[in-house]
């Protein structure tokens, strides 16, 4: 017997544990005889075949599959080999149930065959659903309108876009493909840093969120707010980011509008008297905290109750106007005109000291004097005094500073006019 291999019967208990699996798993499994003849089956495949079998008869395989497999008994005739697999999860749709069964046949040996049988209705409900849910969404990335979608790299590299990203900004496919998301913020070494800052921020919290401008394919910019959220692998850690944008400068321009209408006097253009404190107090509180110095200029037109009994109230404005024009082409961008009501503006100097201030009250009061505004044909001319207090030690609030220039400013308009008077 040497060479020969003897297979020997196995022992009773592995036997019953063998018989044991069969009916406890959940799939159906058949023995049969190559004329179709069911010599076993386990519960799961009895359930799994009742839909098909109708009166309940599982005796003949091929019967059993007649309505989904007509084939079935010609597959396994045409099958000559001694052994092996005849077919392997062959989808059957079951009619009238909604169910879908696979079917695998292996051949044991010239007379018997085993048959595998399993329900993957609920598999390919789950595959159908993330299907739809993904031509859902890809319809959504492509066609979506206000919102420019796009997926970006752990490298900060753009990936993936949808066609929002032509219609924000003019980007074509080759203008973003593995660019880095700078390109898409002005440039400068802080914009460029914005992406990267967006992108750790949202991995290191999931979601971050930035506002500020942005930069179109021709070099324009725009107000946008973008949202990026990092996409997860299956351990939770970060493996990408997708970014939406939308483009808000409409909404910036209207935002911008509505502060200039509730900060700004219409008539002159100067800070209106309520805009004016809040700005005076935070300058007081600036050289409160830090020492940082500032000085107030309290401006008045005089004479102008006669300017408008002889010209008219039109032409005492247009003088008004002129004022502050002249204020803004003279001072600094930092410094701020206050209109603080009918002819007295304020002027706020911040970083300034007492004796530059005089100098630049002084510019002012010669700059308006040399004007002339006209109306109707005629010359109108004006003067103003000016009355000048540095912040000190002494004031226990900005209003102490106000009332000091408001007391220079009686001494000049006192002493004469068309001057400029220290408090």
């Amino acid at each position: 017997m040497s060479g020969t291999l003897v297979s020997r019967p196995a022992p009773a208990s592995d036997y019953e544990a063998l018989i044991e699996f069969l009916y406890l798993t959940p799939v159906g499994i058949l023995k049969f005889r190559p004329d179709g003849t069911v010599a076993m089956a386990n519960p799961a495949a009895a359930q799994l075949l009742m839909p098909l079998a109708g009166d309940g008869d599982l005796a003949d395989i091929y019967r059993l599959f007649s309505r989904v497999a007509p084939d079935l008994r010609g597959r396994v005739e045409r099958f000559r080999a001694p052994a092996g697999q005849i077919c392997d999860q062959m989808q059957l749709p079951v009619p009238g149930t909604g169910t879908v069964l696979t079917l695998g046949i292996n051949k044991i040996d010239p007379d018997t065959l085993m048959a595998v049988v399993q329900d993957i209705s609920r598999a390919i409900e789950q595959e159908n659903r993330i299907r739809d849910d993904q031509q859902r969404f890809r319809a959504i990335f492509e066609n979506v309108r206000d919102y420019a979608i796009f997926t970006v790299g752990m490298d900060g590299r753009v990936e993936e876009w949808n066609r929002s990203l032509n219609r924000l900004g003019g980007w074509e496919a080759a203008d973003v493909a593995g660019k880095p998301i700078g390109v898409f913020f002005p440039p400068g070494e802080a914009s460029q840093q914005c992406g990267a800052a967006l992108l750790g921020r949202a991995c290191r919290h999931g979601t971050a969120e930035f506002e500020g401008w942005g930069v179109r394919k021709d070099g324009s910019t725009f107000w946008g707010n973008t949202v990026a959220t990092a996409l997860p692998d299956r351990e939770g850690r970060a493996s990408g980011y997708v970014l939406v944008t939308r483009d808000l400068t409409e909404r910036k321009q209207m935002e911008d509008r509505l502060v200039v209408l509730a900060t700004t006097d219409p008539l002159t253009g100067a800070r209106n008297r309520r805009a004016g404190e809040a700005r005076l107090q935070e300058e007081f509180l600036r050289w409160q905290r830090y020492g940082r110095v500032f000085t107030v200029l309290m401006i008045d037109c005089d004479h102008f109750k006669a300017i408008n009994d002889t010209w008219g109230h039109d032409a005492g404005d247009d003088v008004l106007v002129a004022l502050v024009r002249i204020c803004h082409e003279t001072l600094r961008e930092a410094d701020v005109t206050i209109r603080w009501g009918g002819e007295e503006f304020l002027v706020l100097l911040p970083e300034t000291g007492r004796e530059a201030a005089l100098a630049v009250a002084d510019r002012l009061r010669v700059a308006i004097g040399a004007a002339k505004v006209q109306r109707d044909g005629q010359v109108i001319a004006a003067t103003v005094s000016v009355g000048v207090a540095e912040a000190g030690e002494a004031d226990r609030g900005a209003d102490d500073a106000v009332r000091r220039v408001d007391q220079a400013l009686y001494r000049a308009k006192r002493s004469g006019r068309n001057r400029v008077v220290a408090g």
